[in-house]
């Protein structure tokens, strides 16, 4: 290439050259060069923080409070809530009787008995306090039961209570449960020799661990119901034992209504009357076995009064005697329930039993009380809430067993009878 080529080659490419470098900046007017601002700093938007579960807070743990100490609780038995119930029973009847020269033989409607009952109840501290009272309100107002007990549970299922006050002395099973709770209209008739209720104190042990066995003692005046003062400063001592070899103890109740149980009972009791210069000891002792099974219900029961008679003129003495009596019952529920009412059960029963209140002196006329007799008795009972509310038909037979007077005359005479009875109970 020749020397003018390159010179005009340089000269164009010069141009090029300086066009493809940046121009520098032009120093301001001054001659001082300006520093280029900083470009806005511009703040980062706001972290959010997290949001945090709230935490479930877990209640403690239960704790046992301790307990209470013997002030607390004496503390506490002012505020022991009291429990009273009232209630009661009616029985009324309608008896057909045979017509002879004795009296009592009248047609029509009668009240067997109208009794008020009253039971109250508390709790002090380890001990059941309980009152119980029982009034006849017909013909006249009778004062029946009026006592308190305080009981105490023990371990190992025992028990023991104290009653204190008007009772029914422990003798006779016959004569010791409530009269609504037969399945006859009438208990059997050996009852009436028992000694009756009387003012004292009776004693209900039941051993821990010998669920089987009941005893029952105790101490009362001997002068009878509703005497509150003990004339001859003598006592009628009793006591009764129970074995229930067969379910629990005998929860006194005719029929089926108190469970499968087999009690043998003995009862043994020794009272001082005073007449005057004269004494009378009473000695009583008797057995009864009772029972129940599935329909099947029934008792024998034999009791026995022997009195002997003290004093300082021997020859004016009554020689001694014996009442005694037995009875012999059973009774048999059916397995079906009647219309309308699908609920009510029908009861069929019979009893034998024979009373003599005085085995030794020939009675002076016909039905004399001291009169012994041999009375069966059947009959059918319905019962729509079991004892408490039930009716019952019963026919008795009377057979005069002393049949001759002290003179000789004929002391039979005509006494069976037919008697519809209701029972209501409120309890």
């Amino acid at each position: 290439m020749t020397l003018h080529k390159a010179f005009l080659a340089s000269l164009l490419l010069c141009p090029a050259l300086a066009s493809a470098q940046p121009t520098p900046p032009r120093p301001p007017t001054g001659g001082v060069p300006q520093v280029p601002a900083e470009p806005p700093v511009v703040a980062p938007p706001p972290v959010e923080a997290p949001v945090l579960p709230t935490p479930v807070m877990q209640p403690p743990p239960p704790t046992t409070p301790p307990a209470p100490s013997e002030q607390e609780l004496e503390a506490l038995q002012d505020y022991t809530p009291y429990s009273v119930k009232v209630g009661g029973y009616i029985q009324s009847q309608f008896r057909m009787r045979q017509n002879s020269p004795q009296a009592s033989d009248e047609d029509g409607f009668r009240f067997a008995r109208a009794r008020l009952q009253v039971l109250a109840s508390t709790v002090v501290g380890h001990l059941d306090i309980s009152s119980k009272y029982e009034i006849e309100l017909q013909p006249t107002f009778v004062l029946l039961d009026a006592f308190a007990t305080i009981a105490r549970k023990l371990p190992n299922a025992g028990k023991v209570s104290l009653d204190v006050g008007q009772m029914r002395t422990p003798i006779s099973r016959q004569q010791l449960y409530n009269d609504s709770n037969t399945s006859f209209v009438d208990k059997a008739q050996l009852a009436s020799i028992a000694a009756d209720r009387d003012f004292g104190a009776r004693l209900t042990f039941e051993p821990p661990k010998v669920p089987h066995v009941k005893i029952i003692a105790g101490s009362f005046n001997g002068e009878g119901k509703n005497q509150v003062q003990n004339i001859n400063e003598s006592f009628l001592h009793a006591a009764r034992v129970e074995l229930t070899p067969i379910g629990k103890a005998d929860p006194l109740v005719d029929s089926v209504f108190g469970g499968t149980f087999l009690t043998l009972g003995f009862s043994v009791g020794y009272n001082k009357l005073s007449k005057g210069d004269t004494r009378e000891i009473l000695g009583y002792r008797g057995v009864d076995l009772s029972g129940q099974w599935q329909g099947l219900s029934g008792s024998v029961e034999y009791l026995a009064v022997k009195h002997t008679f003290e004093g300082s003129d021997a020859a004016s003495l009554t020689p001694e005697f014996q009442a005694n009596g037995w009875s012999a019952q059973l009774a048999y529920a059916l397995p079906f329930k009647l219309a309308p009412f699908r609920r009510g059960r029908v009861e069929v029963a019979m009893r034998v039993e024979e009373i003599d209140r005085n085995d030794k002196f020939p009675i002076p006329a016909p039905g004399d009380p001291n009169q012994s007799v041999t009375e069966t008795t059947a009959v059918v009972s319905y019962y729509l809430k079991q004892h408490a509310l039930k009716l019952q038909l019963a026919f008795n037979h009377f057979d005069e067993k002393e049949d001759k007077t002290v003179t000789g005359g004929d002391a039979t005479y005509d006494n069976d009878q037919a008697v519809l009875q209701l029972t209501y109970r409120l309890e």
